[in-house]
């Protein structure tokens, strides 16, 4: 009984770790708070209590990630039963709708500002280096890009991080306004057409003209 009780602690403990990670990463970047700041925020007495329980900031990291994603990667499944002859904007919907759908408890898209937190940091290859772990997630994307201009296919790796944030800045924009269901999904839903025209834009030369 001792010993489930223990568990049960330990895991409480990791989670508020893991969430006031996420929150603080969105607010400061990776660089921008260390491990004792986490630990205190989550309340724990013991301010060594990140590396006791993951070893590391980036292990920290990869936590959050793996907290979030299989929700958001059964949602991407979910939003593409059936539809195998999607188009590119149905497949972007598909894509960052799950973002827009997770909600903490304030009500705060706020796996999307952690991730723009660690574009700030320079620490977005973090969550890329997992990418094989999410076959869901990878399997949209090669539709994504399979759907692509071929000129634009491949650019899709270097314009993914900018659509990202502009996915995620137009949720920020969401939670700071705060506006009614509808207008949050209309805003939404026009940031999702500029991200499927923006990877779709042709390949611009030196000069901003378009490549032949």
């Amino acid at each position: 009984m001792a010993s489930r009780t223990t568990d049960k602690r330990s895991a409480a403990t990791r989670l508020a770790l893991i969430e006031t990670a996420e929150r603080l990463i969105a607010g400061h970047g990776l660089d921008g708070i260390s491990l004792r700041q986490i630990a205190a925020e989550a309340g724990c007495a013991n301010t060594n209590a990140v590396a006791y329980h993951f070893g590391s900031k980036e292990a920290l990291v990869e936590a959050v990630i793996r907290h979030r994603v299989p929700a958001l990667e059964a949602r991407r499944g979910e939003l593409l039963a059936g539809q195998d002859e999607a188009g590119l904007n149905a497949m972007c919907d598909a894509l960052w709708r799950p973002f827009f759908e997770q909600v903490d408890a304030a009500g705060h898209h706020s796996y999307a500002a952690f991730l723009t937190g660690l574009f700030r940091s320079g620490a977005l290859p973090l969550r890329a280096a997992m990418s094989a772990d999410y076959p869901v997630t990878e399997a949209l994307l090669a539709r994504i890009a399979a759907a692509l201009p071929r000129a634009s296919a491949g650019l899709l790796p270097q314009r993914l991080a900018l659509v990202t944030l502009l996915i995620t800045g137009a949720l920020r924009l969401i939670d700071e306004s705060g506006p009614g269901p509808d207008a949050a999904e209309h805003r939404f839903a026009d940031a999702v057409a500029m991200s499927a025209a923006a990877l779709a834009a042709p390949p611009q030369n030196h000069n901003g003209t378009d490549h032949p």
